[in-house]
């Protein structure tokens, strides 16, 4: 039951990260969740690797949670303008 929850977690947290930045995104909407999900996966790995590589110290936690936050922004942007996941009855 645990793994059950981390697994929420983690989604809820990806989930954040996308509808944050679907805000400076044009076009995306709340509604599109695969897509913030997706972004959200993509810009919290890469940022939180990039933050890693860069021994960001503990007392600049906010420095990682932005290259996150531009990571996604970045990552959803690439996703929404190549149009890699379509909306249910939309045709390609």
């Amino acid at each position: 039951m645990g793994a059950i929850w981390a697994v929420i977690s983690l989604l809820a947290v990806w989930l954040i990260y996308g509808l944050i930045a679907s805000i400076f995104v044009k076009g995306v909407t709340s509604r599109d969740g695969l897509k913030l999900i997706l972004a959200g996966m993509l810009g919290g790995y890469l940022g939180g690797q990039i933050g890693i590589f860069m021994d960001v110290p503990e007392n600049l936690w906010w420095m990682r949670e932005v290259t996150k936050l531009l990571l996604t922004i970045g990552s959803l942007n690439i996703i929404h303008r190549l149009g890699f996941i379509k909306k249910r009855g939309e045709q390609a």
